[in-house]
């Protein structure tokens, strides 16, 4: 009877724990070239079973937001900078994201559905700016800064 109870109840115990990741719709231009799997490995992130990007955590660094326990970058694997960005808890205790996006010359990005690399890496895929050949569609990007930024100064 054990060994019933805990078939039964395993499989919901492993649903619950599952949780659905729900991005933004911009509206933006398909490109056909959307990844199909993303993963975040220790070595960077994967998409589509490729190395893409590499990813470094760092903390408490002088940033142009001011000092950051939080601040990552993402680059390509020659490595040039493709994002970078700094995760804070505001003045209501609230976890924030800032990403600047030096490949269009933009900072200053806000979105309270973006606070981590996942959320930006998703996101961004799923937007037709990342490809799935490890290729960043700047137009597209421009369109995603311009359309999903929340920040009212924009750029600083």
């Amino acid at each position: 009877m054990r060994i019933l109870v805990i078939l039964l109840f395993a499989p919901m115990m492993v649903f619950s724990q599952e949780k659905t990741y729900q991005t933004m719709r911009l509206g933006i231009p398909e490109t056909g070239k959307e990844p199909n799997s993303i993963e975040f490995a220790k070595e960077g992130i994967v998409i589509d079973e490729k190395l893409c990007f590499r990813y470094e955590l760092k903390h408490d660094v002088f940033t142009e937001y001011g000092k950051s326990r939080n601040y990552y970058e993402i680059t390509s694997l020659d490595g040039k900078l493709v994002f970078s960005g700094i995760i804070y808890k505001n003045e209501k205790r609230e976890w924030e994201g800032m990403v600047s996006f030096p490949l269009i010359d933009k900072k200053g990005y806000k979105n309270s559905k973006i606070i981590s690399r996942k959320d930006l890496i998703l996101n961004l895929s799923s937007s037709q700016v990342i490809n799935n050949d490890c290729t960043i569609n700047l137009d597209n990007l421009k369109l995603f800064y311009e359309m999903s930024n929340e920040n009212k100064e924009k750029s600083f």
